[in-house]
Parts: C-alpha cells; structure tokens; sequence
C-alpha cells in the first residue's frame, strides 16, 4: 500500500475518533448574556442575574426568578452588601426588572463598595435548597441597560 494513502487513512480514522470522544458544544446548556444562571434544582431556576451599577456604589438587581413547580416558593438572595427576598407563585416567574416591578418602585436597589467587573458573592436558594454563585456586576453606561436604573447614571 502507498505510504501517503496509509498516513492519510490513519489521519482520517484519528480525526474520526475525536468526535466520538467530543460531546457536542451546540448540546451543552448556557445562559447567553451578561448575566448568571443558577438551577438550585429542576424547578426553580435563576436567569440573567446581575449588579447593574454606575460605580457610584449604588447599583439595582436585575433579573429573574423562575418556579417551575406545583408549589409556592419562597426565594432569597443574600449578599455582604444586600439581601433578597422574593415570593414566587406556583409555575410562575418573577422578572425583577419588568416595568412593572419598576411602577410599583419594588426594584432591587442595592448599595455597597462594587464596581462594573466585580463579582458579588451571594448565596441564593429557595425550595430548600441552596448555593453560593457570584453575581456579576456590569455597568449600567451602556445603551443595553442605562434604563434600567431607577436613577441617572454618572457615567462620565
């Protein structure tokens, strides 16, 4: 046999054997944005969380909270600089930066010493179950979230 048809085979059958070894990436769950997702288990699930901040040292919590479950959930959020606590309706989610969190002035303000590119460690839990995750903190003077925050942003 002709040694360059011999490497090429042997070539080919490696190549092959590399993506039977390789789980698919397309096939592995993430959150694509800015914010963290946190499964504390297969019922209730945390999206996009996040600190959106000026660097001023007050910021506002941003996402959502997801109950998947037949039964009401109590879910907490608890940090060095804030805490969390939010009641969650059976198959039901709680956005905590809709609008209408926003009119009714329930938005998680939180103050402490972070700056966009920190991360806050927090322990979050509900249905008894918990982990501690860190909480990015993102700056709030960009197009994508200056109007998330209950006050002007100084972002000079």
């Amino acid at each position: 046999m002709n040694p360059k048809r011999l490497v090429a085979a042997g070539a080919l059958l490696l190549l092959a054997a590399c993506s039977t070894t390789t789980e698919a990436i397309t096939q592995k769950p993430y959150a694509p944005s800015d914010g963290i997702r946190v499964h504390l288990d297969s019922d209730v699930v945390f999206e996009n969380l996040m600190v959106l901040t000026d660097g001023s040292g007050e910021g506002v919590l941003v996402g959502l909270v997801n109950n998947r479950s037949e039964e009401d959930t109590t879910a907490t959020i608890v940090a060095d600089d804030f805490d969390a606590a939010f009641d969650v309706d059976a198959n039901s989610h709680i956005n905590f930066s809709s609008d209408e969190v926003a009119e009714e002035d329930e938005l998680m303000v939180v103050e402490g010493d972070f700056q966009p590119g920190d991360n806050i460690s927090a322990v979050i839990a509900a249905s008894g179950s918990e982990t501690t995750s860190l909480i990015p903190v993102i700056s709030a003077c960009t197009p994508e979230y200056e109007d998330f925050l209950p006050f002007t942003p100084d972002c000079d």
